[in-house]
């Protein structure tokens, strides 16, 4: 065999052995992911109620507008709250209302900065004490809830923190983490409900593709429990680093 062909000869096993390894690397690297079966995009909101009930007398804001903390929102004639004067028990003014003891009026004001995406409390509606009388959407408060079905070996390798990929729409790619995790069993498996929370959420060049409600596809990074532990991680982390992935 001549040198030429023995040269030959090498290169083409180690052509052969990176491949293996790629292909290794890869397969383990896609051991340790996830993906949601259904995922959304939901916001915090905060439900405007309790307190007293009685007639809107006056309304100050209209459905979808924005509100900042302490916004009025509307004012009701309180036949409760004047009963519970004539008692002689005091009334305060608290960060959620406002009270006129004179009048007998309650203003109820918004404790959150954020959109009035529900309102109850019109102008000539009755509303009792206890219910919802409007909700507002808090401002920034976008987070992707997301379901997986994972074995219980899985389900034990997704930890609070892990990096999770989130596809909007339109197929762009964002990054976010786990925060909270809920789980159920369903036929042996672990239905995990999984709270994203991502900064690119608020990102107001993506708006439009983050708002409430919005499909989109959460992968999960589990954790890598496998002898190439470590190794995929520093091989995608380069691949990222020059622009490869």
């Amino acid at each position: 065999m001549t040198w030429t062909n023995r040269f030959r000869l090498l290169g083409g096993l180690l052509g052969v052995i990176a491949l293996v390894a790629v292909l290794t690397i890869v397969f383990n690297q896609r051991q340790t992911q996830a993906q949601s079966q259904t995922a959304t995009i939901n916001t915090d909101a905060y439900d405007v109620g309790a307190g007293y009930g009685g007639t809107v007398t006056k309304q100050y804001v209209e459905e979808n507008d924005s509100v900042a903390v302490g916004d009025k929102l509307f004012t009701m004639q309180s036949p409760a709250m004047q009963q519970d004067v004539a008692n002689k028990v005091k009334v305060k003014d608290t960060e959620a209302y406002d009270v006129n003891t004179k009048k007998g009026t309650v203003t109820y004001k918004a404790t959150v900065a954020g959109q009035v995406d529900q309102l109850g409390a019109k102008l000539g509606t009755t509303l009792t004490g206890g219910q919802s009388f409007a909700r507002i959407t808090v401002t920034g408060s976008q987070y992707v809830e997301a379901q997986f079905l994972l074995t219980p070996r899985d389900y034990e390798r997704v930890q609070t923190g892990a990096p999770v990929s989130i596809l909007l729409p339109n197929n762009q790619k964002i990054a976010g983490s786990v925060s909270t995790i809920k789980v159920a069993t369903d036929q042996g498996n672990a239905a995990a409900k999984i709270r994203v929370d991502s900064p690119e959420l608020e990102n107001a060049a993506l708006s439009t593709l983050t708002r409430s409600g919005t499909p989109v596809i959460a992968t999960v990074r589990l954790r890598d429990d496998g002898p190439l532990a470590g190794t995929s991680d520093a091989v995608f982390g380069f691949l990222r680093q020059i622009g490869l992935q």
